[in-house]
């Protein structure tokens, strides 16, 4: 089931959407603060975010660029604003699709279902910001930079980048990249330690550790 998230201010056109997407099968998802809507959208990770640009306290277009900063989960901007510029300024920063209000709920979904779709042909590359790892061929890069990686460094920064920006615990670590949490952790050590290295040769990204709770993927000076 796929998962939408609702970012709307306007409750009847809220409650709108979530019936009918609801009634086509997707799961939906709302925001009540949206001054952390964009760290909401990052943590439950939905298939599609719908996004409002007038919003109370914070503007659309800054939420659009956070969630857009740090993972690849495609926005569509909903606007009641005539004029090609607002249309523009969405685009630049990272939305994906654009719809001005009122919307006609069988435009939308034939929006939404080609975003999806398009993006579920992307799923081979999943990216945190300017970090990007193409899963079928373990190229890690950076910008202009890239290095390819053994299978299981591949798999271990995997699950850091899709659990980004939350610590991942050393067992979920073990079973994501071994399927086993019975494993001797010299061999994670050894793997990160090398992984370490290489992230630090290619930019601005690198593997932390939490005492106590795990590892997380951040900038270098973290």
């Amino acid at each position: 089931m796929k998962k939408i998230l609702i970012i709307e201010d306007d409750r009847n056109l809220l409650n709108e959407l979530r019936e009918f997407l609801e009634n086509k099968g997707y799961e939906v998802g709302t925001v009540n603060d949206f001054l952390k809507a964009s760290d909401f959208a990052l943590e439950t990770r939905p298939d599609l975010v719908i996004l409002d640009i007038n919003l109370p306290g914070i503007s659309g277009f800054d939420i659009c660029k956070s969630i857009k900063e740090k993972s690849n989960i495609p926005i569509l901007m909903l606007t009641s604003r005539i004029g090609i510029e607002d249309e523009i300024k969405g685009l630049e920063i990272g939305a994906d699709e654009y719809l001005a209000k009122p919307v006609d709920t069988r435009r939308l979904i034939l929006r939404m279902e080609k975003l999806l779709n398009l993006f579920d042909h992307f799923q081979d590359i999943i990216s945190v910001g300017d970090l990007s790892l193409e899963l079928s061929t373990s190229k890690l890069s950076y910008k202009d930079s890239y290095l390819i990686l053994t299978q299981t460094e591949a798999d271990i920064i995997k699950k850091l980048m899709e659990s980004y920006p939350e610590i991942v615990t050393k067992d979920d670590l073990l079973e994501a990249v071994w399927s086993t949490i019975y494993i001797d952790e010299n061999i994670l050590q050894v793997n990160i330690t090398r992984l370490r290295k290489k992230l630090k040769n290619l930019g601005s990204y690198n593997i932390y550790n939490k005492r106590g709770k795990g590892y997380g993927l951040g900038v270098c000076d973290e």
